[in-house]
C-alpha cells in the first residue's frame, strides 16, 4: 500500500479539497495504522462536508480502535443525526464512485450504542445499493441459469436462481460456504472441525475462499475437509457465483457478512436456492437475497426477530459452533500460576480481572465501570490486549483521570492461540464489553476455566456472551444491568470463594457442555439444513425454523439440562378429569380446568399412594391431584391468595391474603363424604383454626419442634403464630436493620433440619424498600439461620430451599434450575433445567416435586436469564429423579 499512499498524498498535496484523493488516502493511512495522519485526513474531508456520513462512521472507528474518547459523545451524536437524516431521504450511499467510495459499514455500527432498528436500517440501506449495482448481472446470469434449466423455453419466467433452478436430483444435501477468513482468523478457527464432521452420508462440503494462503495450520486443514475448495480471492462476483451454479450448491452459507474480505456482491446475485447468514456476522445483513440468519433464542428473543430482515434459524442451544480443545493448545501450563504471572507481568497475588476483546469494543461507559469496580477492588489489575501504542496511552490517560493508578493496566502482546490460552490460567474473571460482546475471546475464556461477566444487551452483538453462558450451563453470569456487573464483579473479588465454585462448576461441566460439543453443534446445524432444504423443495417461502434437541428421558413438557438416556415412546398425554369446586359433590360442571398429565406421571402417582396439593395465588385455587385406580383426578377449591403450605401427619396449614388456616383430616368421615359414590375419597380435610395474621405475603411455611414457622416476607423475618399478636418475630437477617412492612430482601424459603431452621433464601442482601428488584437477577442468597452467615451467593430468585439426604436443595428460579448444594464445600450442582419459574419444592422419596409458573408480573420478574433460555414457560409440576437428575414426569 506505500505506493498509493504516495499516490493520493501527492494527488491532496496538488489539489487539497479533492474528495476521492483525501477518502482513499484517509483510509489508506488507517489501514496502516498511521491514527494521527489518518485522523487528520478525515478531519480535513468533513471541514470540507460536515455530515459525509461514510467519512463520519470512519472517523468514530478511529477513535474507538485508538480508545481516543474525549470527544466521542459528541462525534456519535453527530453521526446519529447525519445517519437518521440521510435514512429519511433514502440517501445513504455515496455520490462517487463505488471503487473511491467508503461505504457506510453496518459492521461499524455493530460497536456504537445504536438500537437494533437502526442497525437494521443502515444494513437495509447498505444492502439495497449493492443490489442495485449488481442488478443487471442478476438478470443476465438469471436468465443464463433459466436457459440451462428449461433450454427449450422462449421466455424466462423467473429472474432468481432460486426458483428457476430444477429441483436437485442429488440424494445429498449441497452445502457452500462462503468466507474470507479460512485462515488464521477467529472464524477459522471457530469452525476448524465443521467441515470435517459434517455428515457426508447427507451432505457435501464446499468452501468458496476469498483469502490467500496464509501458511497457517487452519488453512491446510478447512482446505483439505471439504469436497471443494475454491479459492476465488480475485474473482469477479460474477464468476464465483458461475462457479456456485455449476457446483450446484443448495444452501450457500455466509461466513462473513460486511467483514473484511466480503463479497455481499456474490449474494445480490443469488447463485443459489437458499442463501444463510451465519456466524461471521453478528447482525442482519437487511438484504432480501439472504433467506435465513442461524441464531438461538438467547440471542434473538422473540422482540428482537424483526430487528432482522433474515428469517431466523434457531438452533436449541447456541448457535455458535466452535473447536475445542484446540489443536496442541493443552490449557494446563507446565509453570506455576505465579510463574505465569510474573511472565505476564501481572502481580503475583493481585486479582486478574481481564478483557481480550479488540478496543474497538471498548467505549467509555463500560471502561469506567471497570475503573469503579478497580477502585472497590485494591488488589486487583486489569489485564487487556494491547492493539496499539495510542491506545494503551489513552486508556491509561483515562484511568488516571477517573483515579486510577494506570500501572494497574496491564497490556497483553497477541501470541499464537495455544499460547493464550494457557495464559488465561493468570486471569481471574473476564468482564465483557457492552455493545459488541466478546465472541471468540468468551469461548476461549470459558474453555480454559474463566468465568465470562456480561449484561444482556438488546442487539445481536450485545447478547453472544450470554448465549455461549447459557449453553456452558453458567447463566449466573448474565446481568441485567451495568450497576448488576459491577456488583457481581467486585462481589467475586472480595469474596473469591463464589468464584472458586464457578470455576470449578465450569471446569467440570466443560466435558459435557453443549458449547463446546463440536459434534451435537455440526448435527444441530445440519438438522436445521435439512429442515429449511425440505420447505424450499415443496415451494413454500422461508418461515421461522427451530431445531428441536434430542429428547431425554423426560416428559413432553420438560426439558433436562443433563444428559442421560434416550427418550421413551411415554410421551402420551392423556386428559385430566377435572373437579371443579362450583359443584357440591366434586364432580365437573361446565367450568373445567385444562389440564394435561404425562404418562410418567400417571404412574408416579400411581405409585405413590397419595394426592399432590398445589396453591395457584393467581388464580386463587389450591388444587388436589389424585388418582382414582383409573386415571388422574383434579380436585380445585378457591382461596384468597394461598401461597404456602406445609403438612404434618395428618394436618395441613395454608396462608392466605390475611389468614394460616388449619385442616385436619377427618378420616372417619372420607369414606360417606359422597352419598352416592361411598368410597369415592379416603381422607376429607376439613378447617379446624384460623389465625388472622393481616398481609404478610408469607412464602413458605414448616412444621417443627417448635410448632409452626412461617416466612414473612413482607416483614423480612422468620416468625410464628400468637393469639395477642398478628405475629411474633423469631429471626430476622442480620443486615435487615428493624422489622418493617418493606419487603426489604424478599426472604421468600425456609429448610428445616432436625426439625428446626436452619437456611433461608432471600432475593438480596438489601436493607432498603424492594431493594432486592435492582439486582434480582443475580442477588440472590442463601443464609445459614444459626450463625447468620451468607453461605451463597449470585443466585437468580432463588426458592423453596430443602433438606434432603444432607444436602441443600433449592431452586434457582431466575435461570429455570433445581440445585442441590454440598454444605461442606458450598459446591452447587445443576441437578436439571425446567421450563418454568420453580416456586415451591418437595421430596417424596427419591422424588422431587416442583411447581413451575410461567412469568406474569414482568415489572417484578422480567428480565430474568430463564426467559431468554427457553422459548416459553410452562405452568405445571414437575417430578425429578434425584437420583438420575434428570426431569421424569409432568
Amino acid at each position: 500500500m506505500a505506493p498509493a499512499l504516495q499516490h493520493y498524498s501527492r494527488a491532496v498535496a496538488l489539489q487539497p479539497s479533492y474528495l476521492p484523493a483525501l477518502i482513499n488516502l484517509g483510509s489508506i493511512q488507517f489501514r496502516l495504522k498511521q491514527f494521527d495522519a489518518a485522523a487528520a485526513t478525515f478531519q480535513q474531508i468533513l471541514q470540507l462536508q460536515p455530515n459525509q456520513v461514510q467519512i463520519l462512521d470512519s472517523y468514530l472507528k478511529l477513535l474507538l480502535t485508538t480508545c481516543h474518547w474525549a470527544e466521542l459523545p459528541a462525534w456519535v451524536n453527530r453521526f446519529q443525526q447525519a445517519v437518521q437524516t440521510q435514512l429519511t431521504s433514502n440517501q445513504l450511499t455515496s455520490n462517487h464512485p463505488p471503487h473511491l467510495s467508503p461505504h457506510l459499514s453496518p459492521l461499524n455500527s455493530l460497536f456504537l450504542p445504536l438500537s437494533a432498528e437502526t442497525q437494521k436500517s443502515i444494513a437495509e440501506h447498505h444492502a439495497r445499493e449493492i443490489s442495485q449495482r449488481m442488478a443487471d448481472l442478476r438478470q443476465h446470469l438469471a436468465t443464463a441459469w433459466q436457459a440451462e434449466a428449461t433450454p427449450h423455453s422462449a421466455t424466462v419466467q423467473n429472474t432468481d436462481a432460486a426458483t428457476s433452478k430444477i429441483q436437485n436430483p442429488k440424494s445429498k444435501i449441497r452445502l457452500g460456504y462462503v468466507s474470507g477468513d479460512f485462515r488464521y482468523h477467529a472464524v477459522g478457527q471457530l469452525i476448524l472441525r465443521l467441515f470435517e464432521l459434517h455428515d457426508r452420508r447427507s451432505f457435501e462440503v464446499f468452501a468458496y475462499c476469498l483469502n490467500a494462503d496464509d501458511g497457517s495450520a487452519e488453512y491446510r486443514k478447512l482446505a483439505a475437509d471439504c469436497d471443494g475448495f475454491r479459492v476465488v480471492q480475485n474473482w469477479t462476483p460474477a464468476a464465483i457465483a458461475q462457479q456456485v451454479h455449476d457446483d450446484q450448491i443448495d444452501i450457500l452459507i455466509d461466513l462473513a457478512g460486511y467483514t473484511n474480505h466480503a463479497c455481499p456482491e456474490l449474494f445480490a446475485l443469488r447463485p443459489a436456492p437458499l442463501q444463510v447468514n451465519y456466524l461471521g456476522y453478528p447482525g442482519t445483513l437487511g438484504a432480501d437475497a439472504i433467506d435465513y440468519v442461524i441464531t438461538d433464542a438467547v440471542i434473538t428473543s422473540p422482540e428482537l426477530a424483526p430487528t432482522l430482515t433474515e428469517t431466523c434459524l434457531y438452533l436449541p442451544e447456541t448457535y455458535q459452533v466452535n473447536c475445542y480443545p484446540y489443536p496442541d493448545a493443552d490449557p494446563a501450563p507446565a509453570a506455576s500460576r505465579s510463574q505465569l504471572k510474573i511472565q505476564n507481568s501481572l502481580p503475583a497475588e493481585a486479582f486478574v480481572f481481564c478483557c481480550f476483546n479488540q478496543s474497538q469494543k471498548i467505549e467509555p461507559t463500560v471502561f469506567s465501570a471497570w475503573m469503579r469496580i478497580l477502585a472497590q477492588v485494591p488488589n486487583s489489575v486489569l489485564w487487556l490486549l494491547s492493539e496499539s501504542s495510542i491506545a494503551e496511552a489513552n486508556l491509561q490517560a483515562v484511568a488516571a483521570d477517573q483515579g486510577v493508578d494506570p500501572t494497574r493496566l496491564i497490556f497483553a502482546t497477541r501470541v499464537p492461540k495455544a499460547d493464550h490460552l494457557r495464559r488465561h490460567v493468570c486471569a481471574d474473571l473476564f468482564l465483557d464489553t457492552l455493545h459488541y460482546n466478546a465472541h471468540v475471546t468468551a469461548s476461549d475464556s470459558l474453555w480454559a476455566g474463566v468465568p465470562v461477566l456480561t449484561v444482556l444487551g438488546n442487539t445481536f452483538a450485545s447478547r453472544v456472551a450470554a448465549s455461549l453462558l447459557t449453553a456452558a450451563g453458567i447463566p449466573d453470569l448474565i446481568t441485567p444491568s451495568l450497576a448488576a456487573y459491577e456488583q457481581l464483579a467486585v462481589q467475586f473479588a472480595t469474596d473469591p470463594t463464589d468464584l472458586h465454585l464457578l470455576k470449578e462448576r465450569l471446569i467440570r461441566q466443560r466435558s459435557t457442555s453443549p458449547l463446546f460439543d463440536t459434534a451435537r453443534t455440526v448435527r444441530r446445524l445440519e438438522e436445521g439444513f435439512r429442515l429449511i432444504w425440505q420447505r424450499h423443495q415443496t415451494g413454500a417461502p422461508p418461515t421461522a425454523t427451530r431445531v428441536i434437541a434430542e429428547q431425554r428421558p423426560v416428559s413432553a413438557a420438560i426439558k433436562s439440562a443433563k444428559s442421560a438416556k434416550s427418550a421413551k415412546s411415554t410421551k402420551t398425554i392423556k386428559p385430566v378429569k377435572t373437579e371443579h369446586s362450583a359443584s357440591p359433590h366434586g364432580f365437573a360442571t361446565g367450568n373445567t380446568i385444562a389440564c394435561t398429565a404425562d404418562a410418567g406421571f400417571l404412574e408416579w402417582l400411581r405409585q405413590s399412594h397419595g394426592s399432590l396439593l398445589v396453591t395457584t395465588y393467581q388464580a386463587g385455587k389450591v388444587l388436589l391431584i389424585g388418582w382414582n385406580g383409573h386415571q388422574v383426578t383434579l380436585l380445585a377449591r378457591q382461596f384468597d391468595k394461598p401461597m404456602g403450605v406445609a403438612s404434618t401427619g395428618d394436618r395441613i396449614a395454608l396462608t392466605t391474603r390475611q389468614e394460616v388456616l388449619f385442616f385436619a383430616n377427618a378420616r372417619l368421615l372420607a369414606h360417606s363424604y359422597l352419598e352416592e359414590q361411598p368410597g369415592r375419597y379416603d381422607a376429607l380435610y376439613l378447617p379446624r383454626a384460623s389465625y388472622f395474621t393481616g398481609d404478610l405475603n408469607t412464602h413458605d411455611l414448616a412444621f417443627g419442634q417448635d410448632g409452626l414457622w412461617l416466612v414473612n416476607t413482607r416483614f423480612s423475618c422468620l416468625a410464628s403464630l400468637s393469639l395477642e399478636f398478628n405475629f411474633v418475630p423469631r429471626w430476622y437477617p442480620a443486615f435487615i436493620s428493624e422489622i418493617a412492612p418493606e419487603d426489604r430482601c424478599h426472604l421468600n424459603g425456609l429448610a428445616m433440619v432436625a426439625g428446626k431452621p436452619k437456611y433461608v433464601t432471600a432475593l438480596g442482601k438489601t436493607d432498603t424498600v424492594g431493594g432486592w428488584r435492582q439486582n434480582k437477577a443475580a442477588g440472590g442468597i442463601v443464609i445459614d439461620v444459626e450463625t447468620d452467615e451468607i453461605v451463597l451467593r449470585g443466585l437468580s430468585m432463588p426458592h423453596s430451599p430443602r433438606w434432603y439426604q444432607n444436602k441443600l436443595w433449592l431452586l434457582n428460579s431466575g435461570t429455570g434450575e433445581l440445585w442441590q448444594v454440598d454444605p461442606v464445600t458450598w459446591k452447587p450442582e445443576v441437578v436439571c433445567a425446567l421450563p418454568g419459574f420453580g416456586r415451591g419444592l418437595t421430596i417424596v422419596g427419591d422424588y422431587a416435586l416442583i411447581g413451575l409458573c410461567q412469568i406474569r408480573e414482568q415489572h417484578i420478574f422480567g428480565g430474568l436469564p430463564i426467559q431468554e433460555r427457553f422459548d416459553q414457560l410452562l405452568c405445571g409440576v414437575a417430578i425429578v429423579d434425584c437420583g438420575k437428575g434428570s426431569p421424569w414426569v409432568g
